[in-house]
């Protein structure tokens, strides 16, 4: 077996791993996606929440309607930094799966750098083969027609 082809094989290993780590980037930026949303869905929620409040404590409103817009507002706010904290660990996940994706990425361009180099060296070697082989033809030839 040449050198290219069990190099070849490597290299499609390498090419199946860069998909894999791909694939898992994308997850990690569509999982971060979905966090910034969240957050964004919950803080447009609190702001309407919050007029809300204000509206009904113009009218006037009881003690007990009160304590609860409150504690209801401060479950938001919790919500809130809940989802930040979220939000950070998603996007370490995503520079993590960033960076595995750039190493295995790597990989795989010197393995398919390698298999070209190999390829190119092949071919060479059988074209030398082949002009030695024509050259000597002749001489072949001649050799045999003297006997």
């Amino acid at each position: 077996m040449k050198k290219s082809q069990r190099f070849s094989t490597l290299a499609d290993l390498a090419k199946s791993k860069e998909q894999a780590a791909a694939i898992a980037l994308g997850t990690s930026n569509r999982i971060y996606s979905e966090n910034m949303e969240k957050l964004q869905s919950l803080k447009n929620y609190r702001e309407e929440y919050l007029k809300r409040f204000a509206e009904n404590g113009q009218q006037g409103m009881g003690v007990v309607a009160m304590q609860t817009y409150k504690d209801f507002i401060n479950g938001l706010d919790k919500a809130i930094q809940d989802q930040k904290v979220k939000i950070v660990e998603a996007e370490q996940q995503c520079q993590a799966s960033r960076k595995i994706w750039q190493h295995v990425h790597t990989k795989t361009k010197i393995m398919d750098t390698t298999v070209s180099r190999f390829k190119q060296q092949e071919r060479y070697h059988e074209e030398r083969r082949e002009q030695k082989e024509m050259d000597d033809r002749p001489l072949r030839h001649k050799m045999d027609s003297d006997h």
